[in-house]
């Protein structure tokens, strides 16, 4: 977690994910990790789209306006908290800070938190909501002749589920023989350089110091 004073709590991260999964069914709205991945996305465009257009795909990912928690208060405390995650995210980018992605621990079919490479599982919901983004609002994809994005983009879309590769999986075989990554911690800090790629490009910030792996902590 970072340390900001205006940086989402763990709670607040909780309260997020109970919120969105209080969102009507039939709306397929997205989780707290998927959310973070779609708004992540958002903050690397050249120029951010309205809140209004953005907010809704998260709320629903088929189109469904009227898409509800069937609360007013928790509607607008749900609002309240995409908005300060999408703001920490913006601001973290900007201010040359590795980012700290929302995430879940992966389980297998019994339950358990699963460990080593396996763990990795756990930015797939991240990698997904990302894509959406990246194929509602492809700005940042103009650009994508640039070695930096492309490689960049490869990297994150690698944590993709394997039913949503597509022709993207001869690349993730290549990436996984020529840059393995071991376990979570690592792929966590190959996600922040990734997205600081694109950063550096579409916005202009500083690359920042990215040293040692992010620890394996869930954010739930």
């Amino acid at each position: 977690m970072s340390e900001k004073s205006n940086a989402m709590t763990v709670d607040e991260l909780s309260e997020l994910d109970e919120l969105l999964a209080s969102v009507d069914e039939s709306a397929e709205p997205m989780d707290a990790s998927e959310a973070d991945g779609f708004m992540t996305a958002i903050q690397l465009l050249p120029t951010l789209p309205d809140t209004r257009s953005w907010l809704g795909r998260i709320l629903s990912t088929n189109g469904k306006a009227s898409a509800s928690t069937g609360s007013a208060s928790e509607d607008k405390r749900l609002r309240e908290l995409l908005i300060k995650r999408f703001r920490e995210i913006g601001e973290t980018l900007a201010n040359s800070q590795p980012l700290d992605p929302i995430y879940f621990g992966a389980e297998d079919e019994r339950g358990r938190v699963l460990e080593g490479k396996e763990a990795i599982k756990a930015l797939e919901p991240f990698a997904m909501g990302f894509l959406e983004a990246g194929q509602v609002w492809p700005d940042f994809l103009e650009k994508s002749d640039s070695p930096k994005i492309a490689l960049a983009l490869h990297g994150i879309l690698r944590h993709l589920p394997q039913e949503s590769l597509g022709d993207f999986a001869e690349t993730k075989q290549i990436l996984d023989k020529e840059a393995p990554l071991e376990d979570l911690p690592a792929a966590l800090s190959d996600l922040a350089s990734c997205v600081a790629e694109i950063a550096n490009v579409t916005k202009g910030y500083a690359f920042p110091e990215l040293n040692e792996p992010m620890e394996e902590e869930s954010k739930n």
